[in-house]
């Protein structure tokens, strides 16, 4: 999957657990970034492509590096609210008619608590990121491209294509659902489940 699909699955799944409900859109925000989090170490490409082949999919996708991350971004948004920040930058740039203010989160989501609350979203996110990555893969003139969970302390390498990656149909279903959600804000969390229904059982029978 790409970069868009993984923020979508993050969202999708947030909505679908009711996560805007109980703990406030700051959530799922947090789901779509961490989402494509384990991605980070596709930067050497932009460098060297000899660094790049070694690295992807090993270094930021161990399980090791998902904790690390994930406790990073729940205690930097508990301190800075850095989710809050972007979103205040970004309504100031849109037109009058479409600024609101951003909710606040409930009182409880401070400290510590929002700390463990905003790593384990993010946590959970990086994991489905790894869930898609071993789903989708391989394709025309493309072989499967494993993961290394365990990485750096095993070099176990796990891949289970169902889909092959540039697959149009899940980004399809992903997109529908969430302009479904967009227009039936009242059923959001059912409309999120429906499609990641969809999606896995669009991947079942394209395998």
């Amino acid at each position: 999957m790409t970069s868009p699909e993984h923020t979508l699955v993050g969202i999708h799944c947030a909505l679908a657990v009711g996560l805007h409900r109980l703990c406030g859109w700051r959530t799922v925000a947090m789901a779509a970034v961490a989402s494509n989090l384990p991605d980070w170490d596709g930067v050497p490409m932009l460098v060297d492509m000899q660094r790049f082949h070694p690295g992807h999919r090993a270094w930021g996708h161990g399980v090791l590096s998902l904790l690390l991350a994930a406790l990073v971004l729940g205690w930097t948004q508990t301190r800075w609210d850095w989710i809050g920040k972007a979103a205040d930058w970004s309504h100031r740039r849109l037109p009058n008619a479409m600024r609101n203010e951003p909710s606040r989160n409930p009182a409880w989501l401070v400290g510590s608590v929002g700390t463990l609350v905003f790593a384990g979203i993010a946590l959970v996110a990086q994991g489905l990121h790894l869930v898609c990555d071993m789903v989708v893969s391989g394709g025309r003139g493309l072989t499967d491209w494993a993961i290394q969970p365990l990485w750096p302390f095993s070099h176990a390498a796990h891949v289970y294509p169902l889909v092959h990656w540039g697959d149009v149909g899940p980004t399809l279903i992903l997109m529908a659902g969430i302009i479904l959600a967009a227009k039936y804000p009242r059923h959001v969390s059912k409309i999120s489940a429906l499609t990641l229904i969809v999606l896995c059982g669009y991947m079942i029978v394209r395998s």
